[in-house]
């Protein structure tokens, strides 16, 4: 973790987006791949000066692991634009500070469409992967897709979301205890009508957000509704990494339709991009945060929030300790390869209040 007052380190992922290339591409370049060419390896070498980017070596090695590998972090099935993402990049930050740690290289590879192998499987240079994908819909079967196979050849953990057919470790924040973060704050401010607006239905993180919030604020006797559109009739690769503002537009106009004395007084929307679509859409219709109506998030995305007014009330999911327990479960998942188990691993979340939530 970073000492208090000190500058954040920069991520790989701020330095793709600086060189204006692909997050797997600096991995590429810094792993001294021979198949990127000689103007974008000085870019990304530029863009990684410039930020002071340090990819981190401890020459002391744990006592676990008597020899320097290397760790594999696949994006597939999302635009490139996931892994910009604050709460992804985060989590990206807490991967690459637990893997210096113990002298192990990180090697990342975003793969949209999920139609190819990064070379560092094909070529067996990896001891184990940590999967970032989609959290809509259902993975293929592993004999009909070529990546899948090879991934679960390896020991894996996926990251921040795991399908229902996934196979393997999972490590996430606690959405259960998100959700009841929720409801009992909305409750304590004497909210009593509570919505959750969800513009991506069938998403495997929102669905449980809503579930565990449903849950929580029924125990509390709230009123509860839902605002959501339409399902996709049909859900391929790569899936947009960001809500469409249409489909919040239309979700607010739902919510205005509803005569005033049974209107929530309160909204819960998923993500914090979410919630900066939802202020823009509220400003639209001359309504007011935290007056005309309260609004509450989840993820605690600094670089998405600070220029929010009024402040944003959101839970903040620690992505980048959950970044480092994942790469803490790849390591056990590396020691004992015979274990069909699969686990688990929960961060509890924790409640940052601020003022787009008011007092009834």
């Amino acid at each position: 973790m970073n000492k208090p007052n000190s500058k954040p380190r920069a991520t790989i992922t701020e330095v793709a987006k600086a060189a204006g290339v692909a997050t797997g591409t600096v991995s590429r370049v810094f792993n001294k791949h021979p198949d990127v060419n000689i103007d974008i390896r000085r870019r990304v070498n530029e863009a990684a000066a410039k930020l002071g980017y340090v990819r981190q070596r401890k020459r002391t090695r744990s006592a676990h692991h008597s020899e320097v590998g290397n760790i594999g972090v696949i994006f597939f099935g999302m635009q490139d634009t996931l892994a910009q993402l604050p709460v992804v990049s985060s989590a990206v930050h807490g991967i690459e500070v637990a893997l210096s740690e113990i002298g192990r290289n990180l090697m990342l590879s975003n793969i949209p469409e999920g139609d190819r192998i990064p070379p560092f499987l094909a070529e067996n240079r990896v001891e184990g992967v940590i999967i970032k994908g989609p959290n809509q819909g259902a993975l293929p079967n592993p004999e009909e897709n070529d990546l899948l196979r090879h991934v679960y050849s390896y020991p894996h953990v996926w990251l921040m979301g795991r399908l229902p057919n996934a196979r393997g470790d999972h490590c996430n924040f606690d959405t259960d205890a998100a959700g009841r973060l929720v409801a009992r704050h909305l409750h304590a401010k004497g909210h009593r009508r509570v919505c959750f607006l969800n513009p991506k239905p069938g998403q495997s993180q929102f669905e449980k957000l809503k579930q565990s919030f449903f849950v929580a604020a029924e125990r509390l006797s709230l009123e509860t509704s839902a605002l959501e559109v339409e399902p996709p009739p049909l859900i391929s690769w790569p899936l947009p990494a960001t809500t469409s503002q249409e489909h919040v537009e239309t979700l607010v106009d739902q919510w205005m339709n509803v005569p005033a004395e049974r209107r929530a007084t309160a909204i819960f929307v998923p993500s914090d991009r979410t919630a900066v679509q939802l202020y823009s859409a509220l400003e639209r219709r001359s309504l007011q945060v935290g007056k005309d109506v309260s609004v509450i998030s989840c993820n605690n995305e600094m670089p998405l929030l600070m220029d929010l007014r009024p402040g944003l009330t959101t839970i903040d999911v620690h992505p980048e300790v959950v970044g480092q327990r994942a790469v803490d479960q790849l390591l056990w998942r590396i020691r004992h390869p015979q274990e069909n188990l699969s686990f688990r691993i929960l961060v509890s979340p924790s409640l940052v209040e601020r003022e787009s939530v008011a007092q009834l």
